[in-house]
């Protein structure tokens, strides 16, 4: 399953590659703030039981796969910089309606479930380029369980749309984060 209505640019991987500390760093990053907006969504619907415990599972994988690239970074000798924030999360989750809370909840869901997949695409992307067999295992991982986080914020999105229309509302956040997507340069980022 893919999200994703254009792939990314071939040679982002070249790119990737050759600022490979940079790149570990900022993905270092998009885990740290993948498992803090998980936990902004439970703060946000503690009403909603099954969301809290699915977002606070995903929450503590994130948080693994965070402190999994920081030993990663320290093999290398490194520390983890300051973070550089993020354009592509932020143009993406400026789309998200502010009308009523289902509309709120179910962009907010769809929104992260498409940063998952352009994460998932682009991890594994450099799974399979990653010369050290090693870390090319840790990123085909990654790779896998970022399509699951994926998958599990499209369920939610349905399982809380309150009877709005999650396809078609998928299918407009898909075609701009397409276009969010391309209009930016190919820097060593995972987004």
């Amino acid at each position: 399953m893919t999200l994703l209505r254009a792939p990314t640019d071939p040679r982002w991987v070249a790119v990737a590659l050759e600022d490979l500390d940079r790149t570990l760093a900022d993905h270092a990053h998009c885990e740290k703030k993948a498992a803090a907006s998980a936990l902004k969504l439970v703060a946000d619907h503690a009403d909603r039981p099954d969301l809290v415990r699915a977002l606070a599972r995903l929450a503590r994988e994130e948080l693994e796969h965070f402190q999994a690239v920081l030993a990663e970074l320290a093999r290398r000798g490194l520390a983890l910089p300051p973070d550089e924030g993020d354009p592509y999360a932020q143009a993406l989750l400026r789309r998200v309606r502010s009308g009523g809370p289902a509309e709120r909840l179910v962009d907010r869901l769809l929104a992260a479930a498409l940063i998952e997949a352009r994460s998932r695409e682009r991890l594994a992307l450099l799974a399979g380029a990653l010369p050290d067999p090693r870390l090319g295992e840790l990123y085909a991982r990654f790779a896998r369980a970022e399509a699951g986080h994926e998958r599990l914020f499209v369920d939610l999105a349905g399982r809380h749309a309150g009877g709005l229309d999650v396809a078609a509302r998928l299918a407009e956040l898909a075609e701009e984060e397409a276009r969010i997507a391309a209009a930016l340069p190919l820097l060593p980022r995972i987004h």
